[in-house]
């Protein structure tokens, strides 16, 4: 089980202004989306030392699709927002706390269950600090893995090989595009700093 995290800190995380329509609480969400009745929240994280890799990590063998990968996630309880309770179950299953939600990404998930429609909402997620620490109930391993690694459905750490095999095909998506939307991000401002650093000839005239 995560440890108890520093007071307030699970509520200091800052967000992009693009995503307010997410800062509402839920059951106000679904009171203007009547068509959905439960909400489900995911976290994309990305190294803070080395970006290129994203966090992914396995449901326990004992519980609800065990031994599958997946991104952090889980329900969120109607009395708060969206993208709290999409921190609250990163927190809960990898003891990482957020620093910043910055955007959504990917298009909602939709899905029936015994008649109830669930609506599922990833955001890629900046976070301080690497060290997980998992809710063993919940999950059993974690790893921070490349793109390529993803694609392939296989990492291969100290000479061991684990094969990915994802708890369903739209989590590979949206890791997919989550890689996607950071490459962009990167190569812009890399073109930013180049910018900064080489001004223009005709800048400098």
């Amino acid at each position: 089980m995560a440890p108890k995290p520093p007071p307030g800190a699970l509520s200091s995380f800052i967000a992009s202004p693009t995503l307010f329509p997410f800062n509402i609480q839920v059951k106000d969400y679904l009171k203007s989306h009547p068509s959905k009745h439960r909400i489900v929240a995911a976290a994309l994280v990305f190294s803070p030392p080395n970006p290129t890799h994203l966090l992914i990590i396995q449901r326990s063998a004992t519980d609800y699709v065990p031994n599958l990968w997946e991104i952090p996630g889980g329900s969120c309880d109607p009395d708060e927002s969206i993208l709290a309770g999409t921190v609250r179950e990163l927190w809960e299953e990898s003891g990482l706390i957020a620093t910043e939600v910055p955007r959504q990404v990917g298009e909602s998930n939709e899905w029936v269950e015994e008649g109830t429609v669930w609506c599922k909402f990833s955001f890629e997620v900046e976070v301080e600090g690497v060290e997980v620490i998992l809710d063993e109930e919940e999950h059993q391993a974690f790893f921070w893995v490349t793109e390529d690694e993803c694609r392939k459905g296989e990492v291969v750490r100290d000479g061991k090989r684990t094969e990915i095999k994802w708890t369903n095909e739209s989590q590979v998506a949206v890791i997919l595009e989550g890689f996607r939307l950071k490459r962009e991000e990167d190569k812009r401002a890399a073109a930013q700093l180049t910018s900064q650093v080489c001004p223009s000839r005709s800048a400098q005239t």
